[in-house]
């Protein structure tokens, strides 16, 4: 999905302090509403209470199994909407309950009854926003430096095997590639591996580079930008920040508009919308930052489309 972490983190926060709720009517009287949040990770508290709404999180911290357990639990707890973020969190909502309001984040096909695929009501008690999954996002970036940089052949894809969706990703990105490109898996679990991975490519003579988002490498954005510059490996990232950091280009996901279209969800079912009213959006737009000043330090001349195509051109 797109930058997944960061949907995860901004949707809850705005969740929790959205105008939007702020105008809204409790969902039962003398009560604020009660928002129920299912999610894999933990980027906030369990529970917080504000003056519009009481957020109720709970998150599996990388064990699946237990998803089915945490639905379950905020079901008991009475909550007027879960927002599952997430295929597996919504399909673990769908399997608790048929009457609570579910609005569900995630790119595919989450509770597996179409849903997704068709864009249109879904009926019964799920609704939500489809994004393009994390495999479909690292395929476009890989076609993305393709068509940018002319003669890349040798893409090495830099990986944390740690990450749930990485083996995922890495398959989806070798049966996508086509013939004429090879992909190399590197991996990296610290600083020190990604210095080992760098190393590695230059023995190997990659002439690409593909970073898969991870908070490791978004944490040490600046070093990664820095050894692919080193390296004279054109890369493309998984974030802006790479882009601003020094890094060639990066395509990612418009998380401001995730959490505006899923929190004025949330909040017309506060207001007493039933899901079934509610269609299935999609949102498909990626954002683009092209760092011309990195394009020249590496000798390359950034085809025309590209630059009007990108949101951001960055120049010293």
């Amino acid at each position: 999905m797109i930058n997944r972490r960061a949907f995860i983190q901004g949707t809850a926060l705005a969740v929790l302090g959205a105008p939007l709720l702020a105008e809204a009517r409790p969902a039962t009287a003398g009560r604020v509403p009660r928002i129920g949040v299912l999610g894999d990770v933990n980027p906030i508290p369990w529970t917080v209470k504000t003056s519009v709404a009481e957020i109720e999180c709970r998150w599996a911290d990388g064990r699946r199994d237990r998803l089915l357990e945490l639905a379950a639990e905020l079901v008991s707890l009475d909550v007027d909407v879960i927002v599952a973020v997430g295929a597996g969190p919504a399909r673990a909502a769908k399997s608790v309950t048929r009457t609570i309001p579910i609005v569900f984040i995630a790119g595919g096909d989450p509770v597996g009854e179409g849903l997704v695929a068709s864009v249109a009501r879904p009926g019964g008690n799920v609704t939500g926003l489809s994004v393009p999954s994390e495999a479909e996002i690292a395929g476009q970036r890989l076609r993305q430096l393709g068509q940018a940089v002319p003669g890349v052949r040798r893409i090495a894809v830099l990986s944390n095997p740690d990450s749930p969706s990485s083996e995922h990703v890495l398959g989806h990105l070798r049966g996508t590639a086509g013939q004429a490109v090879e992909v190399r898996p590197f991996e990296a679990r610290s600083v020190e591996e990604v210095e080992w991975a760098f190393a590695a490519m230059g023995a190997e003579e990659m002439d690409g580079l593909l970073v898969l988002p991870d908070a490791l490498f978004a944490i040490h954005a600046r070093r990664l930008v820095d050894l692919a510059a080193e390296s004279r490996l054109p890369a493309v990232y998984g974030a802006r920040s790479f882009a601003e950091a020094g890094g060639l280009m990066a395509l990612y996901g418009d998380t401001a508009e995730v959490i505006r279209r899923t929190t004025a969800m949330v909040a017309r079912i506060v207001w007493g919308s039933m899901p079934a009213t509610l269609p299935v959006e999609s949102l498909t737009h990626l954002g683009l930052t092209v760092n011309a000043d990195a394009a020249r330090a590496l000798g390359l001349t950034l085809p025309r489309w590209l630059l009007t195509r990108a949101d951001a051109v960055i120049r010293g």
